[in-house]
C-alpha cells in the first residue's frame, strides 16, 4: 500500500524541466526601485539620484572641482575645491538651479550654496 501512495504522489508533482526554467534576468536597479516604493522612500530616493549624474547636468570641468552635498529644504549644498572656486560657482548658481530641476523634473531647488572643506 505504501508504493501506492508514492506512485501516487509522483503523478501529481510536476515535470523537472518547469523547476529549471529560467526568468529573465531583471536589471538590480529595478529590483532596487520596486523595493524603495514598497517601503516608501521613491520619492526620497529620486531627489538624490542627481548625485550619480553631477558631471552629466554640470560638466565636466565644474564636476571635477565640486560634489553636491545635501539638500536643506530647497536649498542645495555644494562642496568646493576651494574659494576660488566657490566664487566662481556662486556667479552660475541660476544656471545651476535651472539644470538641476530640469535634470529631476520639478522644482526641487530654490538655492544653491557653496561650502569649502
Amino acid at each position: 500500500m505504501r508504493r501506492d501512495i508514492n506512485a501516487a504522489f509522483r503523478a501529481r508533482r510536476p515535470p523537472p524541466e518547469r523547476y529549471m526554467r529560467k526568468k529573465d534576468p531583471e536589471a538590480v536597479s529595478k529590483v532596487i526601485d520596486l523595493a524603495f516604493r514598497k517601503f516608501g522612500l521613491a520619492d526620497d530616493i529620486n531627489r538624490y539620484k542627481f548625485v550619480l549624474k553631477w558631471a552629466e547636468i554640470m560638466g565636466d570641468d565644474i564636476a571635477k572641482r565640486s560634489r553636491p552635498e545635501y539638500i536643506k529644504g530647497k536649498t542645495l549644498v555644494v562642496r568646493a575645491q576651494d574659494s576660488t572656486w566657490s566664487q566662481e560657482l556662486s556667479f552660475h548658481k541660476k544656471t545651476i538651479i535651472t539644470r538641476l530641476n530640469s535634470f529631476l523634473g520639478q522644482e526641487a531647488v530654490d538655492d544653491v550654496m557653496f561650502v569649502v572643506r
